[in-house]
């Protein structure tokens, strides 16, 4: 068997990497190509790893650190989707809050597993209200000066800049942004995408198999700044059971806890970078994702019919604030939410705390491939 296929997606927290993944697995599977997925975060019981599940790809879990500070545990994880599953390509997705993939994981694979893996362009997933927010407007999107510095370094190492979401901007808005991103970003390709609606996709997969030397934008990353801007953000994964004596509607539930704890974190002046749920059911699942503070949340998958039995909730949640402030809203308001509509909350396996200090196992401070 030779190389196969890696392909690493990138993009702040929110920017719709998850959606992308699954739509783009679901594009190769429909091809006849078999298919693995490796996600990635600083904790445990994701959001994601079940929503890929759902979906029916074969998934590995990198947990406890991002990629570049994970790499063994990375190549560990591709070893296993090899043996088990024997894909044609594998998609990876890093933590949101994770910069300077280039110098720490792509360079790295490209010299000491170039016999295990083909790496694809780098794309780096944007989402437009921060992109005007941090990159055109030159502000934090409602972040510290910090957390915005690794929003910026995460552009700077991109081959291509995937302007997501875009079914959300009118034509006028999508060409000016465009246009500014090309100015200030000229080392990438800038390309408009929606991967909700699938719209700009066929272009971005054609790009994706443009042969090239990509992976080589290693950026000047300051690890103190980098340091301190993760530790800004507060993480907190649990998981609950929920049981109720009457039935009742997962997604107008889960738009419900999402909305009590948006205003909770506006009246705080905690800025959402990405809070989601998923609620799975005896009767299907159902997701929501809340994308900062101005913005409601959004249903992502949806349950069909209402639940009358028990079911589990996956809660992550990436905040600018304190940790305990973080857990106390999203608990409190969980516990509001169900004791209004006389359902019973067992949570268990909760996770709340900072990022620690990035410590890439290699960093590569020029190409080599």
């Amino acid at each position: 068997m030779g190389a196969v296929r890696l392909i690493l997606v990138g993009g702040f927290l929110g920017a719709g990497k998850t959606t992308v993944l699954n739509r783009l697995a679901r594009h190769f599977t429909d091809k006849g190509l078999r298919v693995g997925v490796i996600t990635n975060d600083q904790g445990n019981n994701l959001v994601d790893t079940q929503l890929v599940k759902v979906e029916g790809f074969n998934v590995e879990e990198v947990t406890g650190g991002c990629f570049c500070c994970r790499l063994n545990d990375f190549t560990d994880a591709g070893e296993k989707l090899l043996k088990k599953f024997c894909p044609d390509v594998i998609l990876a997705e890093p933590v949101g809050s994770c910069t300077d993939l280039v110098a720490t994981v792509i360079q790295p694979l490209k010299l000491y597993a170039d016999q295990d893996y083909s790496l694809d362009p780098f794309t780096v997933f944007l989402d437009p209200a921060r992109a005007n927010d941090i990159v055109i407007s030159g502000g934090a999107g409602g972040f510290s000066e910090k957390v915005a510095y690794i929003f910026k370094k995460q552009l700077e190492e991109a081959d291509i800049i995937a302007l997501n979401k875009v079914d959300t901007l009118t034509p006028s808005e999508r060409k000016e942004l465009s246009a500014k991103l090309k100015e200030k970003l000229p080392q990438a390709k800038i390309m408009e995408v929606s991967a909700l609606t699938g719209e700009g996709f066929p272009g971005w997969v054609a790009a994706l198999e443009q042969k090239g030397s990509w992976g080589r934008n290693i950026a000047e990353v300051d690890y103190a700044v980098y340091a301190e801007g993760e530790a800004e953000l507060a993480w907190l994964n649990f998981t609950a059971e929920l049981s109720s004596p009457a039935e009742f509607d997962a997604d107008i539930f889960l738009s419900a806890l999402a909305e009590n704890i948006r205003q909770d974190f506006l009246a705080k002046s905690m800025e959402a970078a990405h809070v989601k749920f998923v609620m799975m059911t005896a009767q299907g699942n159902s997701s929501i994702n809340l994308v900062g503070n101005s913005r409601q949340a959004k249903t992502g998958v949806k349950c069909s019919g209402e639940i009358n039995k028990p079911c589990r909730l996956i809660a992550n949640a990436r905040v600018h604030g304190e940790p305990q402030y973080l857990e106390s809203i999203v608990v409190g308001g969980l516990k509001k939410i169900c004791q209004a509509r006389g359902i019973t909350a067992e949570i268990k396996n909760i996770q709340s705390f900072r990022p620690s200090p990035p410590k890439p196992v290699y960093r590569f401070d020029k190409a080599v491939r």
